[in-house]
């Protein structure tokens, strides 16, 4: 069974990018161009900034810590 390989663009939208880590439960998600070569990655870290509201980000640390 092949899976179909999830990948970002420089051009998505940040929001939609973080919701794709969270709905396929990834790590890291790599950033390619038109070409497919690989500019860089967003990580589950990057995600989390960008879909937990800024006071729930600055519970974290006492939650964990």
């Amino acid at each position: 069974m092949r899976r179909d390989l999830q990948v970002a663009h420089a051009d998505d939208d940040a929001s939609e990018v973080a919701q794709k880590v969270a709905e396929y439960n990834l790590l890291a998600l790599p950033v390619v161009d038109e070409a497919g070569e690989i500019l860089g990655i967003v990580t589950v870290d990057d995600a989390i900034e960008i879909l937990l509201p800024k006071d729930w980000r600055q519970r974290l640390p006492k939650l964990f810590g």
